[in-house]
């Protein structure tokens, strides 16, 4: 696994909880906290443990804490900037979700990201599968899905069923979006 998922798995604890947890985490997997380094290759197995003690830890199952991560990362002004080029609606932003592990091959050539596939099932309700099946990946997408939907201030519900998520738009003006400009000297909130 690509060492800059343990850096942001480690990123999200610290940020959420704090150090002690990532400590009690590292302690319990039996690797040194400074272990990682963000452009490394590291065992699957490693980052796999790390996420299950994690959730251990924080008393949360695996999938709440891998949502919660991935609505964590929508939070994160640069990447949050990444993601609303995708679209200015949370639909166009769902459609366009194939273009994204693109995006990213381009800022992190290095990151293996499998192609997302978003399919139209009928009028506000979409499907999105991916090309490779990767343990946790979809509970990352949804995580994703939910913080970009707050940011867009759309009400959809979203379901993680084996190998596919199914977003569904209730309503799409439910509250205020975010700001967002292409600029970021304009202050983005």
């Amino acid at each position: 696994m690509h060492g800059l998922i343990n850096r942001c798995i480690e990123a999200f604890i610290c940020s959420n909880y704090d150090r002690d947890i990532w400590s009690q985490v590292v302690t319990k997997v039996g690797i040194k906290a400074d272990s990682f380094l963000t452009w490394n290759e590291v065992s699957d197995n490693i980052t796999y443990s790390i996420v299950i003690t994690s959730a251990k830890i924080l008393e949360k199952s695996v999938n709440e804490f891998l949502e919660d991560m991935g609505s964590w990362l929508t939070r994160q002004e640069k990447i949050r900037r990444l993601l609303r080029f995708s679209g200015s609606s949370f639909e166009e932003f769902t459609e366009s979700l194939g273009e994204l592990p693109d995006r990213i091959r381009l800022i992190i050539p290095s990151l293996e990201v499998p192609d997302l596939e978003t399919e139209l099932l009928a009028t506000k309700l979409y499907q999105i599968t991916t090309s490779k099946r990767e343990p946790g990946l979809l509970r990352v997408i949804a995580g994703i899905l939910r913080g970009m939907a707050d940011d867009y201030g759309t009400l959809a519900i979203i379901t993680v069923k084996r190998d596919r998520i199914k977003v569904a738009v209730a309503i799409s003006n439910y509250v205020g979006k975010r700001h967002f400009a292409l600029s970021p000297l304009h202050g983005d909130t």
